[in-house]
Order: structure tokens, then sequence, then C-alpha cells
């Protein structure tokens, strides 16, 4: 399956190309621009069109909507849109011009890129059915999990817990989210279920790619 493509806009150089780096990284094809006017041009082209748009706002607002109102006049692409603003009215405002997220920014990368992957899920003929991180790869609609282009044999449960790691990239989860998150928050068994799990995914995952970290006293990281 082909690479997803993402548009992103930020006002300031070195933010874009941070986010550039992070998402190529993740394994997304990824195209930079500082300006409105340039999005909008390359959106309007038939070839290679982006499957998503991360819009930044300006600092005084408007344009950035003026933009998302372009963009809908030719295009369904998903749109999600980073600001400082965190009130609800401007939130709902930019709700009402149709994007798909409002993302309060600062916001750690990995969350962001969660984001993404939601957003791409649901959004109709771009929907992401692939998720790379590293080595690996995870085919929603077949439910099967590739490391180094090879299939990995996992269970159904480890497969889930695998899919947990992926779309928290980055992050520090424990022991209980994890219970609650893979397992459901009505199983009654403890810690155990978790880190057996774990010990599991580790010896099929091998020494060569150590991607499942142990935060000590807490739980665990997914980091490639």
């Amino acid at each position: 399956m082909p690479e997803s493509r993402l548009l992103i806009l930020c006002h300031e150089e070195d933010k874009c190309l941070e986010l550039r780096s992070y998402f190529e990284e993740s394994g997304y094809q990824v195209i930079c621009c500082v300006e409105y006017d340039d999005a909008l041009s390359i959106l309007s082209k038939e070839k290679n069109k982006p499957e998503m748009v991360i819009l930044e706002t300006d600092r005084g607002g408007r344009a950035v909507y003026e933009t998302i109102d372009r963009i809908r006049a030719m295009s369904e692409v998903a749109v999600i849109l980073l600001s400082e603003d965190d009130r609800l009215e401007t939130q709902l405002y930019a709700y009402s011009k149709k994007i798909d997220d409002y993302i309060v920014s600062p916001v750690p990368l990995p969350l962001l890129e969660a984001h993404v992957e939601a957003v791409l899920r649901r959004t109709g003929d771009h929907k992401l059915s692939i998720i790379r991180a590293g080595a690996l790869s995870i085919d929603y609609e077949s439910r099967k999990i590739y490391l180094a282009d090879e299939i990995l044999k996992v269970t159904a449960k480890e497969f889930d817990l695998m899919e947990y790691f992926v779309q928290h990239k980055g992050m520090i989860l424990s022991r209980d989210k994890i219970l609650d998150a893979v397992w459901g928050f009505d199983y009654v068994g403890g810690y155990r279920s978790v880190d057996t799990l774990v010990k599991k995914l580790r010896a099929k995952l091998t020494k060569d790619y150590p991607y499942i970290q142990t935060v000590y006293g807490v739980g665990y990281c997914f980091d490639v």
C-alpha cells in the first residue's frame, strides 16, 4: 500500500522541518510549506494529492479560516487544525468550517500522530489500513503484523497489544492503562497478564528490534 501523504503548513520553518522529519520516520510522505497560498497551490494539482492537511493557525486567526473555506471549495481532504487557542467558542467555530480535528498546541508529537492515524482511518476513501513504526507494519484490515517485511505470527491478544503500543508510540503507558485498553475494564486478572504478553512479544521482535522498553515502577514505552 502506498504511504499516506501529508501536507503540513507551519509558519515557522524549523517547526515545519521538525514535523516533517518525525512523520517521515513514521513512514509518511510529507510536503511542508510556510504560506497558505503554497498549500492551496499544492492541493489544486491533479497528481500526488495529499490525504491530509495539517494547518497551523496564524496569529490573527482569520487567514486560516479563509484558507479552510478555499480548501473545502476544491476538496474533501482531511484537515487537522493546530491552534494555541483552547477556547470552546473558537473550537466550535473551527468545526463549523468542516475540519476533521482540532488540536490545542503545543502537542506531543506521538499524540499528534495518533490523531492523524485516527482521522485517516475514518475519512472515507482515505482510510489508513497500514501503520508503520520502524521495521514494523500493522495491517488493520487483515490483522497482520510484519517485521522487516516478514509476517510475524501473533495471537489475537498479541495483535491488540502491539496495536495499542504503536498507536501510543513514545508515550509511557502504565500497566493499568494497558489492561483497560487491551483486556477491558471488567478484566479480573492482574499485571502478570501484561508482563507475560510483553515478554512474548519481545521474544518475537528479537533483540534486533528492542522497541518495547520497560519503565520501572510504571509500565512500558514503545519507541522505535
